[in-house]
Parts: structure tokens; sequence; C-alpha cells
């Protein structure tokens, strides 16, 4: 006979200087932060056959720029700030983070060279760093863990609303560029150049919402132990608790591989083999995201809290797992056939299961990493994961297509091959960690 499902009890566990409704408008605008740096993130996917056509690159030297480029200084940089984070304020790091990515994405749109524009995203990728890890350690210091999934939800749906923004602002703002090419400083700028601008700037001003949000604050915590929060200290732990934390951190980012990678390259896809238009793909694009995102990380959060609570609590890995081996084929199958409406179902449902599990899987993480260390194991999920999604997975489709297919023509193939080849690893790696998570929380 099977023992029963071992159920959390709710306990108002809420910092003293927050409540329910200010812990909530952290969450607003820490999702604000995300939206803008997705934006500015995602929006030259939009723009690569201008690029490459006004810089004279090729696919794979554009897969550099979208990922490798500003994943490296995102993760390595992460790391750092992770550090940081579990020491200093989270609210001065966020403000300083915003400025420097907003500078340096509107910068990147006066790139001449390709040094210059792999330096720009370099910069941007160093100052989105800070978010993440700020933003998970907050709201884990916030919520109570009964109740951290559907924040740390509304956190990573923020970003699918960000990614779904830039696509509909890219497409849009070309065509609009392209007819009415903007005067005065941006005289001269050549349309693709012009969105870069006018959609990095206006994160400067939104950088000062940072000190809106409070440092959460117990009246008796005792004062940091140093030592154990140290960098040592950090990776003794890991090696202590290897197949949990890198099934749990390397395979949610193999799947990063599988989704970023799909996303990044769908509207070169959509544009080059299914012939559509900059605004038929912003639009699609920006719809499907939105649509599977939202709706599945929203319901997705609420749904594993109501499981965790009734005792399913490792419901997260599950589903991950699940989505991971069901849903890779019938995304081949979308662009084996290459119809545009297909696509646009296929892309929706990715972004509702896929896509919406990466959330659940950073409050899992947070609810096992010791409280001296949940910045790290932040920076540590965002360096696994967008050197995966943002460096590998674009970079793996980019070299199947230039240099083992042969042909621009067979990027569907690319893709294919790399759902087919990701998905079911990231299954694996999950489902090889899901007993060690439910044994770390009895503890």
């Amino acid at each position: 006979m099977n023992a029963p499902a071992r159920i959390e009890k709710p306990s108002s566990n809420w910092p003293d200087n927050y409540g329910p409704a200010t812990a909530w408008c952290a969450v607003v605008i820490l999702m604000i932060f995300q939206i803008v740096s997705m934006i500015d993130r995602q929006i030259i996917s939009v723009l690569i056959p201008e690029m490459r056509a006004d810089l004279g690159l090729n696919d794979f030297q554009i897969s550099l720029v979208q990922g490798l480029s500003f994943a490296l200084f995102y993760g390595l940089a992460g790391l750092v700030i992770g550090g940081m984070v579990d020491r200093y304020s989270r609210r001065a790091i966020m403000f300083t983070g915003i400025v420097v990515w907003s500078l340096a994405a509107a910068g990147t749109g006066l790139a001449r060279t390709y040094t210059q524009l792999f330096a720009g995203r370099l910069l941007v990728g160093a100052g989105e760093a800070a978010v993440s890890p700020a933003g998970q350690s907050l709201l884990s210091s916030i919520f109570p863990r009964h109740r951290l999934t559907t924040p740390i939800a509304c956190f990573s749906v923020s970003g699918v609303i960000g990614i779904s923004l830039s696509y509909a602002l890219g497409g849009h703002l070309l065509a609009l560029f392209n007819n009415h090419p903007l005067g005065g400083p941006f005289a001269g700028l050549a349309p693709w150049r012009q969105v870069l601008v006018v959609t990095g700037l206006p994160g400067v001003a939104i950088a000062f919402l940072a000190f809106a949000i409070r440092e959460p604050k117990r009246g008796n915590r005792p004062p940091p132990n140093r030592q154990a929060a140290g960098w040592r200290a950090f990776f003794r732990y890991i090696g202590a608790h290897r197949r949990l934390m890198l099934g749990l951190i390397l395979g949610s980012a193999v799947m990063a591989v599988a989704i970023q990678g799909t996303m990044v390259w769908t509207p070169t896809y959509a544009r080059r083999i299914l012939g559509a238009s900059a605004a038929e793909v912003g639009t699609m694009m920006s719809v499907a995201v939105a649509l599977g995102g939202v709706i599945g990380g929203l319901s997705l959060g609420v749904f594993i809290d109501h499981r965790f609570a009734r005792g399913t609590r490792d419901m997260a890995l599950r589903l991950l797992c699940a989505f991971c081996v069901v849903i890779p084929p019938l995304l081949a199958v979308a662009f084996a056939i290459g119809n545009f409406a297909l696509l646009f179902a296929a892309i929706t449902l990715m972004m509702l299961t896929m896509g919406s599990s990466y959330g659940p899987t950073m409050a899992a993480v947070q609810m096992i990493a010791p409280v001296e260390m949940r910045g790290r194991f932040a920076a540590l999920m965002v360096l696994a994961s967008n050197l995966c999604g943002y460096a590998l997975g674009p970079m793996l489709i980019g070299f199947l297509t230039d240099y083992v297919y042969g042909d621009p023509m067979k990027l569907g193939a690319a893709i294919i091959t790399c759902l087919l080849t990701a998905g079911p690893l990231a299954a694996w790696m999950v489902w090889s960690a899901r007993g060690d998570f439910l044994r770390h929380l009895d503890r």
C-alpha cells in the first residue's frame, strides 16, 4: 500500500515589511523589468535579413551575435552578480544592470562592423544578467514556499510577454521605418538600426522603478555567515548534491537549446522558406508566444502550487519531462510540412508546454537552494540555460544549416534535428533528479 501523500501546510511566512499586496507590487515591477529585458534581447531575430545584408554576414555569424555574444557575458556576469545578490542591495544591482543593457541595446543599432555588433551584444548580456538572479532571490525571500511557484511563474511569463512584444515591435517598426524613416538624430540610419535605438533607450528611465521595491527584512534574522555564503561552500554544496543540482539545472538548459534555437530561427525560416513578410512573421510570433507562454505559464504556476500544497511536490518536474518527450516530434512535423498556419499552431503549443515549464523549474531550484546561496543558484540557472539556449541552440542550428546540410533552404531540417535531439535528453536528465528533489524537500 502506498504511503499517503505528504501535504504542505500553509503558513504566513511573510517578511516583517511585506504582506500579500506589497509582495505582488514587487512582482509587477520585476515583470516590467523582465519584459523590457526580453524586448532588447530578442528583437534582432526579426531584423536578421536586413542586418545580414547590411553587414555582409552569414547564418553562422548571425547565430554568434544572437547567441554566443549575448549569452557569454550574460552567463559569466550572472555568476558574479549572483554572488553580489547574496550580499548587497538587489535594488541597486538591478538599476545598474538595466541602465547598462539599455544603452548597449541602443548602441548596437549604431554598430558599423561585425566586431562592434558583437561587442554591443556582449554588453547587453552583461547588463541583463542582473535581473533574473536578483528577481528570483527577492521573490524567494518574500513569498512562503507553498506560494512561490506562481510569482516566479509570473516573473517567467513576463519574459514571454517581452518576447511577444519584441516580435510585434520588430516587425511593425521595421515596416514603419522602411516607409517613413525617422528624422533628427536618427536621420541616415537604416530602418533596422532605428528599430534597435528606439526600443533600447526607454529602459534608462524604467530602471528607476528598482527603488520602488523594498528589500525584505526580518527583525530576528541572524547576521549572514560569510563563510557559508562563500564560493567554496557553494561549489562544495553542488558537489555533494551533484545529481540533483546538475539534473535540474542542466536538464532545463538542454530544454532551452530546443526552445531558444527554434524561437530564434523560426522568423527567418518563415521569411526565407515560406515567403512571409516581416510584419506577418512579427504578428504570428507575437500572438503565438503570448497565447502559449502567458496562458501556459500562469496556469502551470497556479496548478503546480495547488498540487504542491496537496502533496504532489514534484509536479513541475513531471510536467517538464512529459512535455520534452511529446512536443518535439509534433513541432518537427510542422517544420517538415512547411505550412504557415501549422507553424503558428506549433509555436503556440511549444510555448504553452515546454516554454511554460522553465519558471516552475526555477522555483523548484529556489526551494532547495540554501538561503545564503539563492542568488548564485539563480545565476547558475541563468548561465546554463543561456549558454545552452541563447548560444548553443541558435549556433547549433546555424552550424547545421551552413556546414552539415550545406544549404540555407535546409534551415527547417536543422531545426528538426535540434528539437528531436535536445527534447528527450532534457527529459532524461530532469527525471534522473526527481527522487533526489523529493528527498531534499523532506529534509
